[in-house]
């Protein structure tokens, strides 16, 4: 077995001294090194082959360089993979790897996987909680991060925790901002489409679109799809970045057809998921298809979508999570706002 490389030997390569490599491949600051002398030793670490000792840099900095990321839901989900981009994009480059935990507990059994024993362990350095349902982090939960100081921040929940780095997505906005922008084009009737369970976040898109139309002579009615459920696949691109495509059980889609053939030419239709305001675009092409009348011509402006910046709130939660490690003393509470999505027309 070939000798592995030490800094020893890329010192004496590079015709420096140890502690001058230590400084270059370290990168610590406050050491006055010539960038003839660093491109030197750089170029002999390459050359050489050298791989860090990250088991004695653990020893020495207590660290594991490792951050234990909690998502009870599936990377398919285009929301949760972009988010966990966000988060790799930002970590990775610091020297950080990613380790996706849950919170299950076994009975009478260590779960080593379970996000909170992956720091208690000496897995992890911290935690990033990923809500997929918007709800906080279990009270039981919380105790024990408080109790052994465990350094964490969250995507989408515990946004009134005030020391507790949060993440969050502005939901009453993803409704109040496409009403607002359909209002400007004159329209004064909408029918919004929801989900039949009750969780903070739906309630909230509810909420935004009775804000957007109160006071301003607009209606709108609430119904609620009892039978929507999204299921997905993954497929891959030329560039072979991963591409999420949705489909919509065909109960829904029969239920919004014959809604859609019901309501005047004059209403908009708003969902409360971009996959399935994508659906109700669809189908509105395809009455102003079959009709062909001067009222279904503009179809694509009865229809506005959005999304959230999910990548961006990798990138900001992981930023939090590295100052809790750290010891900066910040708390972070961002809320991230919708981007809305008029129809594209090239997609028709």
């Amino acid at each position: 077995m070939a000798k592995r490389a030490t800094i020893k030997d890329i010192a004496q390569d590079a015709n420096v001294s140890s502690a001058t490599v230590s400084y270059i491949l370290n990168d610590k600051p406050g050491a006055s090194i010539s960038e003839e002398t660093r491109k030197r030793v750089l170029e002999a670490a390459k050359r050489l082959h050298y791989i860090p000792n990250l088991s004695a840099k653990r020893l020495k900095t207590n660290r594991t360089n490792c951050i234990a990321v909690r998502l009870s839901t599936s990377l398919m989900l285009p929301r949760y993979y972009s988010a966990f981009q966000g988060i790799r994009a930002y970590l990775e480059p610091k020297g950080y790897s990613i380790l996706v935990c849950n919170n299950k507990k076994s009975e009478g059994n260590f779960n080593p996987f379970n996000y909170i024993n992956t720091y208690l362990n000496g897995q992890s350095d911290g935690i990033l909680y990923i809500s997929s349902t918007g709800q906080d982090i279990p009270e039981e939960e919380m105790d024990l991060i408080r109790q052994h100081q465990i350094p964490f921040s969250t995507i989408d929940c515990m946004g009134q925790e005030p020391g507790v780095s949060s993440i969050l997505y502005d939901y009453f906005a993803s409704s109040y901002l496409r009403v607002n922008a359909l209002l400007k084009k004159g329209y004064q009737k909408f029918i919004y489409l929801r989900p039949a369970y009750q969780i903070y976040k739906e309630d909230a898109r509810e909420q935004g679109m009775q804000a957007a139309c109160y006071g301003k002579g607009a209606t709108f009615q609430t119904h609620v799809l009892s039978h929507i459920r999204y299921e997905w696949s993954m497929m891959d691109e030329q560039d072979n970045q991963h591409l999420y495509y949705s489909s919509v059980q065909s109960e829904s889609i029969q239920y919004i057809k014959q809604l859609i053939a019901q309501m005047s030419a004059d209403t908009c239709i708003l969902a409360n998921a971009r996959e399935l305001q994508e659906v109700i675009a669809r189908l509105l092409y395809e009455q102003s298809l079959v009709l062909q009348t001067p009222e279904t011509e503009h179809w694509y402006d009865r229809s506005i979508s959005y999304h959230f910046p999910h990548y961006d709130a990798g990138i900001e939660a992981a930023r939090s999570l590295l100052n809790a490690i750290q010891h900066t003393g910040e708390v972070r509470k961002l809320s991230l706002q919708p981007i809305l999505e008029p129809t594209d027309l090239q997609l028709f």
